[in-house]
């Protein structure tokens, strides 16, 4: 059995923070690569990606980063 070394939820936060911070970084690179990434990095689950994947994409989608 695999063991969490964040609680439940933590590696979710730190992967949102994460993208925030590499998007202002790099806003030429897709946002989606950016999501991706931060998944793997926090071992994300499949659920939690989408998830974040979904609401991330439709908001730059609504309003893209100047």
């Amino acid at each position: 059995m695999r063991e969490s070394l964040q609680p439940r939820g933590e590696a979710l936060r730190s992967a949102a923070r994460r993208i925030a911070v590499r998007r202002a970084e790099e806003p030429e690179r897709p946002l989606i690569q950016i999501i991706t990434e931060a998944a793997r990095h926090f071992d994300l689950s499949p659920s939690e990606e989408q998830m974040l994947l979904s609401d991330l994409l439709s908001r730059s989608e609504e309003a893209p980063l100047q």
